[in-house]
């Protein structure tokens, strides 16, 4: 099984890109922010999802909560931001 999200923000008229690719066969996660990607592991066959990874978009407090099911929620500045579509 694998998902796979993405988010666009504009913050102080700056775009920020926010990508979220996660596979249970490899018990990886993948997070792009602005083009930078990181790999998180998260246990045999991603077992260890649930987590809140927090980190900074420009000047803004930004947290992508992933539940056990390995499907993601974007949250900037303590709102909940669309998925694209």
């Amino acid at each position: 099984m694998s998902k796979k999200q993405a988010w666009s923000v504009t913050l102080d008229e700056e775009n920020h890109e926010v990508a979220y690719a996660f596979s249970r066969a490899k018990g990886r996660m993948t997070v792009t922010i602005d083009g930078e990607a990181f790999d998180m592991p998260c246990g045999l066959f991603g077992y260890k999802a649930a987590r809140r990874e927090p980190f900074r978009l420009g000047d803004y407090q930004a947290i992508l909560a992933v539940e056990k099911n390995g499907r993601a929620t974007l949250i900037v500045d303590g709102e909940t931001v669309a998925e694209k579509q």
